[in-house]
Formats: structure tokens, sequence, C-alpha cells
């Protein structure tokens, strides 16, 4: 037979089944079954049992209630959901019971330990029908929740990707769909059942108070119904809780901004590095530290999502540019901002129930430079920072009652007392007063009762069992007074009561209790009235974070020494001169070597870059593509100058890499990649590629490289710079109107080679590979044999008329056409007279004759 304490377990069990159940049984949080299995591994948590060698024996570790922020972190950071049951007991039957309060899940979390301050936490809903796809994303920590429509599977991914969420909400049919799933990004999976039209709408018009969703824009779109509520509803069945500060649906668009996928963001090191290294450089650590978290929150969102319109690019720029020029206004800023917390995290705890007196103390001493902020705002030329100053102003009717209500550094608990100051509230300085004046009547007490009784070593002591008592030693019982009465006995001593006592101890300890209880009550009061400007204070925080972003630009532009560039309307030109990559000087012992790009769609959009293994000619292609994405989100550039239109896309083919779990080979990726450059790129986009075809054999790389700088050429018409090895491609750009040649310049002598990191015009034939083989320790004898080869290879050229390039090596021979077949086809062709196609094709159909020889 099960206990009761099993049954009510097993109840809560069942409302949360894939969830761990952190159960309440009196000071502990205690894990039973399998989950004390799996809490005690992870954990580190002893494992023991509960009923130990009955029938009823139960699993079970666990730990203090007070330490669970810890344990909850480290389950939800590991991707587990965590539902906490509370204990409630009945006031008239002292019977107790339990209830969820929430559960915790890696998409709603709110502890601190699982929230990373310069980043959202988002929780995304996804969904999708047979002509679009949609996505609504929420963070629960800041207020933040949007959904946008897709018309195609690419950009949809391209999204999902660019927010990390935390957790994405899966349609069951959709959950079911293994290859869908897998494009899915890595992360918490939870399926759930769609909720039909009519009940979408209901939930987000309760939610919103509204009578139609008109004013949101998505009423007749079913698919952007579906993600919006399923966000909601999570929410609600997980927080149980108020959701007041997520207070508003907007629906965007991404052609507002410059879409990167996942592969430029990795390429470009945008957050992450390319590969993992000691200096775990990225661009944006780059960036000098934001002074608040929602500054950095903000800057990182602009990061993530260039611009489009030059208006809107050059207002931040403007903006940029006057906190450089303008001291007082960036000094005033900097010093007020230093002192801002996060106002976002802490409206959010305080709507949920989450917060205390102490996250009110942090609003108050936030608002407290408001006043100075909002002058200085209004002091400003630009009006990305002179239209904040009215949010400044909206919460002065709040500052005098924070200022105040609370004392200097109230408690974490809300119910142990001590928030409020002094004089805000009679009756709670009286109760106060009176407790405060107890250890004084205690002494005055004691003096008496030691006069009347004649007990020198009379001492009064407190227990929560038995309250004040007069202590008497065994040696001293008999001269206790008769009116005495014995409450405890000791193994040395009574303990007594009297009368007056009594009644000054149901008076004290009443005081204090009623102290408690009140000060509870006004902290709710003064939280509900803090909450009454809820939308103003999230306006506050948008316009802190939006300034403070303004200002990390300004304060990293001045120290790296980056310019402003110049954003030209309807132009194809892009021009910049002594262009510096960020993240390569910034962790380089060396002095960084600038170099120069000129662009346009006529006549020079596409450069063909040959060069030295190991001359920069990479970190020059993701130099003019991180320096294109921070000119676009309104920042300063490390360049002497820059000028360039909008560019709509930025495309990457960087490097080389596998997905061996996936079962794609290094060349399957770089093709794949390469493809989605060809699908997606327009004539406004940027490309860089480096090293296509390397991961096949020399004729199909060849091949595959020639076909692709046409087709961006000729086709997609994009600005392009192509890094390569084929020195055959030099000659194809002849015939190409708008391509041209350039090389990374290296000096070569008897001590070797030396990179001079110079991109200059004109294409080279030499990678000077063997090179720098010997320079990375390849050993002597293997570099003098790759020398012998390389002579042997070039002076028995093919096309020369030569023999089989690797006559020398083979010893056997295969039935089929002859040699004089391969010599006949090179002596009737007259090399000077064959363009570059027709040179193509013969290599074709040489290598063809070959593999029959």
């Amino acid at each position: 037979m099960s206990t009761p304490v099993q049954r009510q377990y097993w109840e809560l069990k069942k409302q949360n089944p894939d969830a761990v159940l952190f159960f309440r049984l009196g000071d502990f949080y205690e894990m039973f079954f399998e989950d004390a299995q799996l809490c005690s591994r992870l954990l580190g948590i002893v494992l023991t049992a509960r009923h130990k060698g009955s029938e009823n024996e139960m699993p079970m570790c666990g730990f203090p209630y007070h330490a669970h922020e810890e344990y909850l972190e480290k389950l939800v950071e590991l991707g587990y959901k965590v539902s906490i049951a509370e204990q409630k007991e009945d006031p008239k039957t002292k019977v107790i019971s339990r209830e969820i309060v929430r559960v915790v899940t890696p998409g709603t979390s709110l502890e601190k330990g699982n929230l990373e301050p310069e980043k959202n936490s988002y929780l995304i809903a996804i969904d999708r029908d047979k002509t679009n796809y949609a996505l609504a994303y929420s963070d629960i920590s800041t207020g933040d929740f949007r959904t946008a429509l897709f018309e195609d599977e690419i950009s949809f991914f391209d999204e999902l990707y660019l927010l990390s969420p935390r957790e994405i909400l899966v349609p069951s049919d959709i959950f079911e769909d293994e290859s869908f799933c897998k494009k899915l990004p890595r992360t918490h999976l939870t399926p759930r059942k769609k909720l039909k039209t009519e009940s979408s709408k209901k939930v987000l018009m309760d939610h919103f108070r509204v009578k139609n969703l008109s004013v949101f824009g998505i009423e007749k779109l079913d698919i952007l119904l579906s993600v919006s509520s399923s966000i909601l509803v999570y929410l609600e069945e997980t927080q149980k809780a108020d959701l007041s500060h997520v207070a508003t649906l907007t629906r965007y668009s991404t052609s507002d901004t410059m879409q990167l996928d996942a592969q430029t963001f990795r390429h470009l090191e945008v957050f992450q590095p390319f590969q993992n290294d000691e200096n775990q450089a990225t661009l944006w650590s780059v960036f000098e530290k934001s002074l608040t978290a929602m500054g950095a929150r903000k800057l990182y969102s602009w990061l993530a999502s260039p611009l489009l319109s030059p208006e809107k690019i050059n207002e931040r720029l403007s903006s940029v540019e006057e906190l450089q020029n303008n001291n007082d206004l960036t000094r005033t800023l900097t010093q007020g901002f230093k002192s801002v917390a996060d106002l976002e995290r802490l409206l959010a705890r305080l709507v949920t129930g989450r917060g205390n007196a102490r996250d009110l103390a942090f609003l108050r001493d936030s608002f407290s430079l408001f006043p100075v902020m909002a002058d200085i705002c209004a002091q400003a030329t630009s009006p990305l920072i002179r239209e904040k100053a009215k949010s400044f102003t909206n919460l002065n009717d709040l500052i005098p009652t924070l200022q105040n209500s609370l004392v200097d550094a109230p408690p974490l608990e809300i119910t142990a007392g001590g928030m409020f100051a002094q004089g805000y509230n009679e009756e709670l300085d009286e109760l106060r007063e009176m407790a405060k004046n107890a250890e004084e009547w205690l002494d005055n007490f004691l003096k008496e009762k030691k006069r009347e009784s004649g007990i020198q070593n009379l001492r009064i002591k407190f227990s929560k069992n038995f309250g004040f008592c007069l202590e008497v030693s065994q040696g001293q019982k008999d001269n206790v007074p008769t009116d005495w009465v014995r409450r405890q006995t000791l193994v040395n001593a009574e303990r007594f009561t009297t009368p007056e006592l009594a009644l000054y101890e149901e008076r004290v300890l009443s005081a204090e209790s009623k102290a408690f209880e009140l000060e509870h009550k006004l902290f709710h009061k003064l939280r509900e009235e803090v909450l009454t400007f809820a939308p103003h204070i999230q306006n506050v925080a948008k316009a802190i974070a939006e300034v403070d972003a303004l200002l990390t630009l300004s304060r990293t532009a001045s120290k790296w020494r980056w310019n402003k560039p110049s954003i030209l309307e309807n132009s194809s030109v892009l021009e910049i001169e002594k262009g510096r990559h960020p993240v390569v000087e910034k962790i380089s012992t060396e002095r960084f070597i600038a170099n120069d790009l000129e662009m346009d769609t006529e006549s020079s959009r596409f450069h063909l870059i040959t060069g030295p293994n190991m001359s920069g000619k990479s970190t020059f292609l993701r130099q003019n593509a991180i320096l294109i994405l921070l000119a676009q989100i309104g920042s300063f550039v490390p360049a002497k100058k820059m000028e360039t239109g909008i560019v709509d896309r930025i495309f990457t083919r960087v490097g080389a890499s596998d997905n061996l779990a996936g079962g794609k080979s290094t060349f399957f990726v770089e093709m794949s990649e390469t493809a989605r450059i060809l699908r997606c790129a327009t004539e406004r986009s940027f490309v860089i590629l480096d090293e296509i075809g390397r991961g096949t054999s020399t004729f199909d790389g060849i091949s595959l490289a020639w076909a692709i700088t046409e087709f961006l050429h000729d086709k997609i018409k994009a600005k392009t710079l192509f890094a390569t090895h084929f020195h055959e491609l030099v000659d194809l750009t002849e015939d190409l109107s708008s391509a041209q040649n350039f090389h990374v310049s290296a000096t070569q002598n008897e001590n070797g080679i030396t990179f001079l990191h110079r991109i200059a015009k004109g294409g080279v034939s030499d990678s000077f590979g063997i090179n720098v083989a010997e320079n990375a320790g390849v050993p002597a004898g293997v570099i003098t044999n790759a020398k012998d080869v390389l002579s042997r290879l070039e002076s028995e050229n093919l096309l020369s008329g030569k023999a089989n390039l690797f006559s020398n090596f083979k010893t056997t021979t295969k039935s089929g056409p002859s040699l004089s077949d391969v010599d006949k086809m090179i002596d009737e062709t007259t090399p000077e007279d064959l363009s570059p196609r027709e040179a193509l094709t013969l290599i074709y159909q040489l290598k063809e004759r070959r593999k029959k020889s």
C-alpha cells in the first residue's frame, strides 16, 4: 500500500512527466525514484531511500530548500525541465498539501545562472503549412515577443539560427518529421499540440485584453496565430504567474535587415571562433564592454542584423560621431549608465512574483539618475539620442515613492522584515519600537526578579518552543518563588515563567510577527504601485539599451582608431582605403598590414586573388566582409576611408570543415555552402570564396572553380572576392569584362620566402607550397624529394608535347589507346591559339584518354 506522500508525489509527477520534480518536504527539496537516480548522478548528491527495506521503499536524494538555485540552474543548463512542488498548510485542518508552483525549462528560466547578461534567452515556437514557414519568439526575462512569416525554408532557418534559441516548441506533426528536425539548431526541442485557430485567437485576445488582433497584423494568418498562441500557453503553463510584462506582440519582417546565414556567422567569427584555439577571438570580443546588460544585448542584436536603410545607418553613425565629439554628453551618460541595473530583467522578476525588495532598491537607485540623463540627452543634436529624453522623465512620479520607502540595502527575503525605512509607515514604526524596547525591559525585569528571589545567577533565556524563561540552576531551585511557573527541566537547570513575563512575551512576539506581516503587505503594495509604471520602465530600458550600444560603438572606435564610413544611397561603389581585420589586429603581436579595395558593378565586380599559402588571402577576404557588416550596423570601421552602397547579403565560403556525424565530407560541405551562395546571392550581394574545388581531383576542381567564376560574374553579378591556388583561372579573367586579377605579394631569396601581406594587381603562378611546408617543419628529406618531383613535373609538362606526367614513376600500363594517341592530340594543337574554354576542354579529353592508357 502506498503512503500519502507517495500518492501525492505521483499525482504531481503526472502533471509534468517529462520534468524532474523538486518535491518539498519540510526544509528540503527531495527527488524520488528515477528523478533521484538522475539527480544523484548529475548533481553529485548522495542517493538514499525513504522507507528503506519496506514495500514502499523510495530511492531518494535531496538538498536544503534555501540551496536549491544552484541545483536547479545546473539541471536546466543541461537541458532538463524541473517542476517545483511547494507545500501548503490548511490553516483550519493543519493538513499539508503540495502543488506545482512553476516549471522551469531551458527557454523559460528566470534563474540568474541560466541567463547571460549580454544575450537574450529565447523560447521559439515554429510551424509550417503548404506555402509558408512561421516562428514566434519570446524572452520572458525581458518581455520581448515577436513573430514573423517566411515564404521559403532557407530564410526561415537563417532566422532560426540567428536567434540561437534555448528551446523550440515544435508541433507534434513536425516533431515526427525526422529529416526536418535534423535541420533545427541543436537545442532543446519540446513537442506541442497545436491549438485550433479560434482557440489561438482567444488566447491572444485574453492575454492582451483586446477585442480583435488587427492591431498586431496577424488576425488572418492562421500560422502566425498558431506559433504566437503556442508561446503564451507554454509560458502560462510553466510560470503560473502574471505575464503582463509581455505587453505586446510585434510582427516583424527580415526584409528590413541583412539576413546572415549560419555559415557566414561562423566563417567571419562574429560570435564564435571558427576553430577553438587559445585566443578565442571573435568580432564580438573586439568591442568594448557595454556599460549595461541592456546595452550589450542591443549591440549583440545589431551585430546579428545589419541594417539595409541608408537613412537608419547614417542616423546611428551621426550619433556615434556626436558621442566622439561631445565630451560632456559622453561623460555624463557613461557615469550614469555605470550605475544602472538590468531594468528589463528586474521588471520580469517583479511581474512574475520572483522579485524582492532588493530588486526594488535597484530600480530606485537607477531611477534616481534619470533626471540628469534626461537633461543631457535633451541637449544632444543627434535625434536618436535627443528623443530619449522623454523616456527618462516618465518615471518622475515614482522616484520619490521608492526613495522614501526602502532602506538603503534591503534584505533578500521578503518575509523576515527590515525592508522599509523608519518613518514610512506609522504602525510599522510602533511595532518596531515595541520589539526594540524588549531588551531594555528584559534587563530591568531580570534585575527586579534577582532582587525579589535573591537568586543572583538568574538568567533569561529564549527558545522557539518555550519562549522567554527565567533559568535557575539546580542548586537554586528551592529559592524559586511559589508564583513562578515551571516550563522546562534541563540537566543542570530549571526554567520558569511568570504571568508578567508571559504577558510581555505575547506582546513582544506579537509585535514582531505583526511587523513582519505588515512589511510583507507593504512590499506587495509597493510592488504593485511600481508595476503600474511597467510600460514606462520598459520604454526607458529600451532607450538606455540603444544609447548604451551607441556609446559602446563610440568607445570601440576610439580605442582601435576606427573611422566613420560613408554610406551612399543607390551606389554600386565599394572603396576601402587601408582596411584592417579588427580581430587579427587585436590578437596580432606585429603591425597589421592594411590593404585597399576598389570595386564597382560595371568594371571591377569580380576579383580573382592568387598568391602563396599563408600570405593573408583569407584574412583579406574576411576583413572586407567584416567592414561591410560593421558599416551597416552603424559602426565606425577599421579603415582610413570607406565608401559603400548598401549590400543586401554577405555570403562566405571559407576554410575546410566536415560533418562526419552527418556523413558529409569536407568537399561535400564545401559544395553545399557554395550551392547556397549560387542560389541566394543577388547583384547587391558581397561574396567571398576561399579555395573552391580543392577537395577533389585537380581537373574536377579547376572545372568547378571555372564554372562557378563564370556564373558569379555573368549571371549573379555580385561583388566577389575569390582566392584560389588554381592559377589556370588567371587567364579566365581576360574573357570576363568586370573581372580583375590580384595577388598577395611575396619575395623569395636564398633564405626562403617572405610574405608581404599586400594586395597588388595582376595574377601569379606560384603558391610556394613547398616553402610553406618547409617552414612548418616537414622533414628535410620530404622537402628535397618534393622539390625534385616538382622539377620533373614542370619539365615534363603534358601540354608541351612531353611524355606522361607520371611516366617516370609508373612501371605498369593498362590496355587501351596507346600513348601515341595522346601525343598526336598534343602535336595537332597550337596552345597560343586556344581560348581558356578550349584549353579546359582539351584537358578533359586528355584526362579521359589517360584513364584508358
